[in-house]
């Protein structure tokens, strides 16, 4: 058997959903030969569990299990897959997610088969949200079409949610690269978890179709990790992604990413401005402090253009405003 796609599933604790997943892939109508590798990540709260051995009763030499015998997080999960995942192609579903066009992954295998110079082909989805609306995660005037990183260097790439992602194994098929592996247990990690840094790993090596349809469903759940997470810590986590990608393309456009940080950067001081000393995080602060030395200790060119937007905005004044909240925090740090 000439397995072309793997379609992997990560699971923690969501019995309520991944029978609704599940069964959103083996309804899809193939012509090749597939697997599907659910990983669980010790889910204990729950039955999801025995769902999955369930299924794996059923269809034996369709589904290969993953358990863990200890909570490892979301990377660390997904990336026990994608080390056997020897595959041509791969794709992610998350266990609380679910395609509704059955012929998604033909589409999907169709194209890249016959566009060798494609590394990813995608599709749009909906957000399903808890009172039961829905929106489509990218509008539906956006056009269908060939992007490159160029166009993402332009902010004119518009890329979706996993669920409607379908990758060529251009990366994986000979291991985990080791920076992603060392990425567990530091600020890195969550660079490497998410569909948009997966996304832009794979333009490294070739170009992405995007087809305007809705494939499937992305659910927007009150008990999501980045739902939970304060202003300012979304935007860390962002600047930390920009940093990683720059490294990752070898310092080429550190321009454009100093300047995704920088943006960042603004935001959280945005949100410190109003905050008392109790609500500071030292460590958010020192990884702050890191990214901050990056961004305006080594990009000259960046500062004379946040220089010259200063002079043209009398209301700007950025690195007063830094300035006034770096002191803010330190003081708060002492205490």
């Amino acid at each position: 058997m000439d397995i072309q796609l793997n379609i992997i599933m990560s699971n923690y604790n969501q019995e309520k959903y991944i029978k609704k997943a599940i069964d959103s892939i083996l309804m899809q109508k193939l012509n090749y030969d597939y697997k599907i590798i659910i990983t669980d990540d010790n889910s204990l709260n729950d039955n999801s569990v025995e769902i999955i051995k369930e299924y794996v009763r059923k269809y034996p030499d369709l589904i290969i299990p993953l358990y863990n015998n200890k909570n490892g997080g979301y990377l660390t999960n997904i990336l026990r897959a994608l080390a056997i995942t020897k595959s041509s192609y791969f794709c992610l579903l998350d266990a609380d997610d679910y395609y509704i066009d059955n012929n998604f992954l033909q589409r999907a295998y169709n194209f890249l088969e016959q566009h060798k110079d494609y590394v990813v082909y995608y599709e749009n989805v909906n957000y399903l949200y808890e009172d039961n609306k829905t929106k489509p995660f990218i509008a539906n005037d956006i056009d269908s079409g060939t992007y490159t990183f160029d166009d993402y260097l332009t902010d004119k790439i518009p890329i979706v949610q996993t669920t409607g992602q379908f990758y060529r194994n251009v990366i994986f098929s000979n291991g985990i690269p080791p920076f992603i592996k060392q990425s567990v247990g530091t600020e890195s990690e969550r660079s490497y978890e998410g569909d948009y840094g997966r996304f832009l790993m794979h333009l490294k090596y070739g170009k992405a179709y995007f087809n305007n349809n809705i494939c499937g469903i992305y659910r927007v759940l009150s008990t999501g990790i980045w739902q939970s997470l304060s202003i300012a810590k979304r935007n860390l986590i962002q600047m930390q992604f920009y940093y990683d990608y720059n490294n990752y393309y070898n310092h080429k456009y550190s321009l454009f990413f100093a300047r995704k940080m920088y943006n960042a950067f603004i935001e959280i001081l945005d949100y410190y401005k109003s905050l008392n000393k109790d609500d500071f995080n030292k460590n958010d602060f020192q990884h702050l402090q890191q990214m901050y030395n990056f961004i305006f200790m080594n990009n000259t060119q960046l500062l004379q253009q946040i220089q010259t937007e200063n002079k043209k905005n009398a209301n700007l004044t950025i690195f007063s405003l830094i300035k006034k909240c770096i002191k803010k925090l330190k003081f708060y740090l002492r205490k």
